[in-house]
């Protein structure tokens, strides 16, 4: 091989490995999503017809593909302690669904299902009710 033609070979190569190392870097794991995380949600709950909502939580996504927590809620100005447990999926896209289990104490008020996005460095998330 002549040697302009070696080196760009060898600069091909490199640009294949170097990409592939780039995408690979973006792409999301449940054990890269675990850790604790501090939200806030608020909304309207018009199915059945009742009115503003908002919560302020924290919670803690394993490494197992569960999460559990605790938020205080107001809904249409009645307050809440909930506890909050699921699991969640993270797919390679840093995109991923929840199922949320809500309990008032030890009696189950409302089950949610919700989409979420990462953010590439894994530090917060956006979910989607």
């Amino acid at each position: 091989m002549k040697p302009h033609a070696r080196y760009a070979a060898l600069i091909a190569s490199t640009a294949v490995l170097v990409s592939t190392h780039v995408a690979l870097a973006h792409e999301c794991t449940v054990s890269d999503a675990a850790g604790r995380y501090g939200y806030t949600n608020s909304g309207t709950i018009v199915t059945p017809p009742v009115g503003p909502f908002t919560a302020v939580g924290h919670v803690t996504l394993g490494e197992t593909g569960t999460f559990s927590g605790a938020q205080t809620t107001s809904i249409a100005g009645n307050h809440f302690e909930e506890t909050i447990q699921g699991t969640f999926t993270v797919n390679p896209n840093c995109t991923g669904s929840a199922t949320v289990y809500v309990y008032h104490g030890t009696t189950l008020a409302r089950t949610s299902l919700i989409n979420i996005v990462w953010d590439t460095t894994r530090t917060s998330f956006a979910r989607f009710f």
